[in-house]
């Protein structure tokens, strides 16, 4: 499972925040029921049935008024990595901020902000009921705890494409490695072919400008290479947002267009130096980089717009 950056989870949360807390409240109004607080098996049959609806629903366990763990926590199905799994019965939870918010919040539902679960090391949500005795003293919590991540793609309906995304970013990483390998044995060969001239010179020029094209090639090669490294595996990218689209195009175009230009302007040095007949090429070489800048700079300008 590939996980959002931080500051896209907690960005796309605070977008919607609204539908969000509202959904959350109405779920875990579905467990006003006191004897949740004290009742394991029911607390496991309950997670069982939401996780089964909402995957990102993670766990369930009950707190005393004190903010001390009933009993062991309830588990959903989808809960990742299990290792990590904490089982917290006894455990001093007072300090934690969703009890924090709950005690302090006059309304029997309290949705936390995003924060960082000590059982899954991941950006969660809790939603806390609380039980209170009939003379209004508070009789324990009900804590639902949330992936964040999970939820986001819920929404977005992207579940199907987080389970893939492993095999995406394999073959990503698989063709950006080797572009870089293809890179590096063009840069070998211009060392060899450099090495040569000077060691059995013959037409030095020819020879001088075959080196920069495998250089500029390999430059070319690398810098796309890198580029899908950088943006399908090392770095996530948010999909649904334009600017991470645009980011991507940007880079590609602009490293197609460095290595026409420079391929241009070796046609021209070659021509000057006696090869007339690709003249011409080099100058519809460079005709087609002029327009690649124009259409990119259109691009760029069009998407200013759409996203003011």
């Amino acid at each position: 499972m590939a996980y959002h950056s931080y500051l896209n989870l907690i960005s796309n949360y605070d977008q919607d925040r609204t539908a969000i807390d509202q959904m959350i409240e109405s779920i875990v109004s579905s467990l006003d029921n006191i004897q949740l607080l004290t009742d394991a098996n029911a607390q496991r049959q309950e997670v069982d049935h939401l996780s089964r609806a909402y995957p990102f629903i993670e766990m369930l366990y009950s707190l005393d008024a004190e903010g001390t763990q009933l009993m062991d926590s309830a588990y959903g199905r989808q809960v990742t990595e299990p290792k990590r799994r904490t089982m917290g019965r006894g455990s001093d939870r007072s300090n934690r901020p969703y009890f924090l918010a709950a005690s302090q919040n006059r309304r029997k539902i309290t949705v936390t902000e995003p924060y960082l679960s000590s059982a899954t090391h991941r950006l969660a949500i809790s939603a806390v009921l609380r039980f209170d005795h009939d003379d209004g003293t508070t009789a324990g919590y009900l804590v639902l705890n949330l992936n964040l991540q999970r939820l986001i793609a819920y929404l977005s309906h992207d579940q199907l494409r987080y389970r893939f995304h492993p095999l995406f970013q394999a073959v990503y990483t698989l063709i950006g490695a080797l572009l870089l390998v293809v890179a590096g044995l063009l840069l070998w060969s211009s060392g060899e072919l450099l090495f040569n001239i000077f060691t059995q010179p013959t037409n030095v020029a020819t020879e001088a400008f075959g080196v920069v094209i495998l250089i500029t090639l390999g430059l070319a090669i690398f810098d796309l290479g890198k580029t899908i490294l950088e943006e399908e595996v090392f770095v996530h990218k948010n999909i649904h947002h334009h600017g991470s689209t645009e980011r991507t195009i940007v880079r590609f175009m602009s490293a197609i267009l460095i290595a026409v230009s420079i391929e241009a302007l070796l046609l021209m040095f070659k021509s000057l130096l006696g090869s007339t007949n690709q003249l011409n090429q080099a100058v519809f070489m460079m005709l087609s980089a002029v327009a690649l800048l124009i259409g990119l700079g259109i691009y760029r300008k069009l998407s200013q717009k759409e996203s003011n």
